[in-house]
């Protein structure tokens, strides 16, 4: 049973899974519709989403866009079942920047994916400049890491740590790239990736197959 819970968006997706962990770590059946065509004209492939773009949360009759919405969203479904930090929780300089550098880390690595493996076009000037920002990002996240989880409230969850989780792990999958030491983005995803929800939600590609019921 998915108690109506229904996540549209793809297993190969860091946003889509997102919410999909956030799911598990709250015990929420859900049931899982891929999006096939990414590249779709069509907002209703995205839930009536009009920016085109994933993930999408249907709730009963309700569509609600974004993985951070989402995140909120179903963490409303069971109110109190987890301790978890919002970006709103935090208030200092170096958490609040934490939380700006994940975030566009997360959209320049869907734009490099998209320009130099899905599309497979020539480097230019804007394409380097977005390589360069993400691996500025990787290595600024590292160097501040434990002065980001010190700082840190008492927890179960948090979104920050959700969300770069996903982006540490989408990289060797969707992104091939050769980085530099970074012992402590290596650590956290050793760390975080022994919670069942990050061994229930692992990367791959869907295949044109049928709706599932997932989660619980």
């Amino acid at each position: 049973m998915s108690n109506g819970l229904i996540i549209f968006g793809r297993r190969s997706s860091h946003y889509t899974r997102m919410t999909r962990i956030f799911a598990e770590e709250l015990g929420l059946a859900y049931g899982f519709t891929p999006i096939f065509d990414l590249m779709s004209h069509n907002s209703e492939t995205f839930g009536g989403n009009p920016a085109l773009k994933l993930p999408i949360l249907k709730m009963g009759d309700e569509f609600i866009y974004g993985s951070v919405n989402i995140c909120r969203a179903l963490s409303r479904v069971v109110e109190g079942r987890l301790r978890i930090i919002w970006p709103e929780d935090v208030d200092t300089p170096l958490l609040m920047n934490a939380h700006e550098v994940l975030a566009h880390a997360m959209a320049a690595q869907v734009e490099v994916v998209v320009h130099e493996i899905v599309e497979k076009r020539p480097e230019d000037t804007a394409s380097k400049k977005r390589r360069q920002s993400l691996m500025n990002c990787l290595a600024w996240l590292d160097a501040n890491l434990d002065g980001i989880f010190a700082g840190l409230l008492e927890r179960d969850l948090s979104l920050f740590e959700v969300g770069l989780f996903c982006l540490v792990t989408h990289l060797p999958f969707r992104n091939p790239l050769v980085l530099p030491v970074m012992p402590r983005l290596q650590a956290f995803e050793a760390d975080f990736g022994q919670r069942p929800s990050a061994q229930a939600t692992t990367y791959r590609f869907d295949k044109p197959e049928t709706t599932e019921g997932l989660g619980g």
